[in-house]
Parts: structure tokens; C-alpha cells; sequence
């Protein structure tokens, strides 16, 4: 089989997409595929690193204000266009799947121009700018929530849309023990352990709550692995040798799966990937949804979660070294809490996610073939 694979910018585009690779290259063990990507993102290098063939376009984000800088975009636009034809009348894959980000829109379309199928899918509960056009031609849309928002029927039928969940990793799957991630991070595995992590981009607002509130926390009374994206990592990194606690401070961490392992509990963004891992994981934690995430919808997956008792939410503008700490501390000393969040968790997982994604593709790419 070969596929085209595009889409990225963040972790929560990139992270599913291996996850459904990784299940495709489990059941076809001669896949061909391409991911299309921008160059010098985080695609690029994670593909680099797991030795993904890796094409490039110089597409970048529509500006939203009228601007010298929106006649560029769309110059570059054309580029990508350009470039999407080259690449696939040269591979001439089978298929071709998004998984969102600006970047996925000209090879999609491209492809949807040459009558290549296409599938998307959709992380969150509202169709993203680019998949809003995209869906209307598209084979399969597969979701990880249901939509929030009534589609006219007659551009987007209902039997196109299918809810999968979002897809993780095999690590998180079958992760490791406790104990083997403690020592992994050479962590004590019987300290209660938070992990802080704001995406791959990192979140300010939580590195500042946190650098503010390790002076405050007991000797012995919880350790920390603390991803704070690259932007804030040099500010932070010397706090590891300064503080009475076992702190492990990192920019970006692939293998989040080894982290969440060790991790009692966990601080994070709300964005679909990370709650996805979550639930698979049956870890409580702390939601502080980003407050410019499109349509607000990391505070509407956030709420959901605090709706059944997996998480509790902490707004952006009210995360301070002063409500995060009491927060953490409250449930990390009731045993029970810890226990009921955990177990409701795991009630929201769908670990079959990437499974019945492939599944579909495989289904859909050898029936066009006997057509």
C-alpha cells in the first residue's frame, strides 16, 4: 500500500498521526508512505528521528488581519499547490490522509483536484478552518468527540463522519511500570510524582505557577517532571540543582508515555492528543485549558472531562502558584480522589482509536482497488 501522510505544527496533529502509521506499518510490512510537512517544524525532525521519508512545502498559517503579509501567504499558497501536484503525480499513493494543521490543506486539496482519496481526521470538536473545506470531498472523516455544531446535511452527510477517539501511541498502550519509569528518571517510585507539561509548544502561564510554587512545596512531599517547551526551557533549567524537591525539567520529551507512567497525577493543557493519552493511561489530572485555542475548545474538552470526575479545571487566568498548589496538594493526599479520578479516566479511553482507523483505510484503499 502507499499513503501520503500530512499535517503538524504541533504535537496534537503529529503525535495521532504516527499512532495510525504505526498501525498501518503493523499490518502491512511493505507500506510505502510520505509524510508532507513544513520544513524546520516539528514534523521534520520527528520524522528525521523515526526515519519517515519527509517531503516539504513552504506553506504557512492564513494571517487573520488584513495585511501585506496575507498577499505572501497566499504566493506561497500557489507554491504549495505547485509542489503538491509534483509530489503526487510522482508517488501516486492510494490514499492520502490529514490529520490537520495549515500544512495538510494544499496536498489534500491537491489530491482531491486528482480524484486520490483523501480521509481526515479531526481532533476536536468543531471542524478546523482547512478540514471545514476539505471535508466536503473527503472519502471518511473520522473524530475524536462528537461535533459540536450542526453541519447541513447535504454537504456533509452524516454517514461520512465516524467516531474513533483520538489515536495514541502503542507506548501508552502497553507502558511502563511505575517502578520502571521512576528509575528511569532516577525518581523515587514511592514519592507521589506530578507531571507539568503544556504541549509541545510548552505554556507560559503554567512554567510561571510552577517556578513560583517549588519553593513552597515540603521536602519528600511530591516530586516533578516539568516539560516547559523550548522557549522557556534556558529560563528554567537551573531550578533542577536549586530546589529541596526531586525536580527533572526538560524542553520537549517524545516519549511522554515513560513520563505519564511514573506520574500520579498530571498538570497539562487540554488539547484532544493529551486528554487521549490521559485516559488510555487512567491518569487524574489538572486541565488548564489555552485560552486562544480555536472556538474555546480546550476549555469544552476540559469541561467534559470535569463533568464526569476525571480532572479538575484551573482557567488560564486564574493559574497561580497560589491555586495550583493547593490543587495539587488536595488531591495527591486523598487517596480515594486519586483512586475515582483514575478509574472515570479510564471509562472515557478509546484505545482502540488507531486500530479502527487503519482498519478503515485498509478497507476502504484494497475495495477501490477490486473496483
Amino acid at each position: 500500500m502507499k499513503i501520503i501522510i500530512t499535517g503538524g505544527g504541533t504535537g496534537g496533529h503529529i503525535f495521532p498521526a504516527l499512532s495510525i502509521l504505526e498501525e498501518l506499518q503493523r499490518r502491512d510490512h511493505f507500506l510505502l508512505v510520505q509524510w508532507i510537512g513544513k520544513k524546520g517544524n516539528l514534523e521534520e525532525k520527528i520524522c528525521q528521528q523515526k526515519g519517515i521519508p519527509f517531503r516539504s512545502i513552504p506553506i504557512r498559517g492564513w494571517p487573520r488581519k488584513i495585511s501585506i503579509s496575507q498577499g505572501i501567504t497566499a504566493t506561497l499558497l500557489g507554491y504549495s499547490i505547485l509542489r503538491s501536484f509534483q509530489i503526487l503525480l510522482r508517488f501516486q499513493p492510494q490514499i492520502v490522509i490529514g490529520v490537520g494543521g495549515y500544512v495538510s490543506f494544499p496536498i489534500l486539496w491537491s489530491a482531491q483536484m486528482l480524484n486520490i482519496p483523501t480521509v481526515l481526521h479531526e481532533q476536536n470538536s468543531r471542524l478546523g478552518m482547512a478540514n471545514r473545506i476539505l471535508a466536503k470531498k473527503a472519502q471518511k472523516v473520522f473524530l475524536s468527540f462528537p461535533l459540536a455544531e450542526n453541519l447541513p446535511e447535504d454537504l456533509y452527510p452524516a454517514k461520512k463522519f465516524l467516531i474513533t477517539g483520538n489515536p495514541v501511541r502503542q507506548a501508552f498502550l502497553s507502558p511502563l511500570s511505575k517502578e520502571e519509569a521512576c528509575a528511569k528518571f532516577e525518581l523515587n517510585p514511592n514519592c507521589k510524582t506530578v507531571l507539568v507539561m503544556g504541549g509541545s509548544q510548552g505554556a507560559h502561564t503554567i512554567n510561571c505557577a510552577i517556578s513560583d510554587m517549588l519553593n513552597k512545596i515540603n521536602p519528600n512531599e511530591f516530586q516533578i517532571i516539568w516539560i516547559t517547551g523550548h522557549n522557556d526551557y534556558n529560563k528554567y533549567k537551573h531550578l533542577a540543582s536549586e530546589v529541596k524537591i526531586p525536580l527533572r525539567i526538560y524542553p520537549f520529551y517524545e516519549d511522554i508515555a515513560d513520563m505519564m507512567s511514573s506520574a500520579d497525577l498530571v498538570v497539562a493543557r487540554s488539547g484532544a492528543s493529551t486528554l487521549a493519552e490521559i485516559t488510555v493511561m487512567g491518569k487524574p489530572s489538572i486541565l488548564i485549558p489555552f485560552p486562544y485555542a480555536t472556538d474555546n475548545h480546550q476549555e469544552y474538552n476540559a469541561r467534559s472531562f470535569e463533568n464526569v470526575g476525571s480532572a479538575e479545571v484551573l482557567l488560564d487566568k486564574d493559574c497561580s502558584a497560589d491555586t495550583l498548589l493547593p490543587c495539587i496538594r488536595r488531591i495527591l493526599n486523598d487517596p480515594i480522589l486519586l483512586h475515582n479520578m483514575s478509574l472515570s479516566a479510564k471509562k472515557l479511553a478509546k484505545p482502540l482509536a488507531s486500530e479502527t482507523i487503519a482498519e478503515e483505510i485498509i478497507k476502504f484503499v484494497f475495495s477501490s482497488s477490486n473496483k
